[in-house]
């Protein structure tokens, strides 16, 4: 959620949830990623819980919850430098792991493209 974020030049996330084509996107990525043998039945089951519209209202209410706080300022901050290349790197370990399971991982492929395309901006 915080690939789609950053694409989106952190908006809040009602905002980053009605770009729905980036939205569905980060969406499938998390699906793929949460339903690597690494998490089990467990990764499962949140894969079908965690649908564009649950992961959404998840967002929006930590958000809301954290008011006065701007959540996507603190996201943003948070999540550049140091974290977001470990935050990088664990999409990519997880690429490889579906990768080598035979998953094409499609959505966290094209993630990663627009992640890496928009960092060379």
């Amino acid at each position: 959620m915080y690939a789609a974020a950053e694409l989106a030049g952190w908006p809040d996330f009602t905002a980053l949830v009605q770009d729905e084509e980036l939205w569905n996107l980060a969406c499938r990525a998390q699906a793929e990623i949460m339903t690597l043998p690494r998490y089990g039945q467990a990764g499962e089951h949140m894969a079908k819980a965690m649908g564009p519209r649950e992961t959404a209202r998840t967002h929006q209410a930590i958000e809301a919850d954290m008011l006065p706080l701007d959540y996507q300022a603190f996201n943003r901050f948070h999540h550049g430098g140091k974290v977001r290349a470990q935050d990088v790197e664990t999409m990519y370990d997880c690429l490889a792991e579906g990768r080598s399971g035979g998953h094409p991982m499609p959505a966290l492929r094209t993630l990663l493209s627009r992640l890496e395309a928009h960092a060379a901006v």
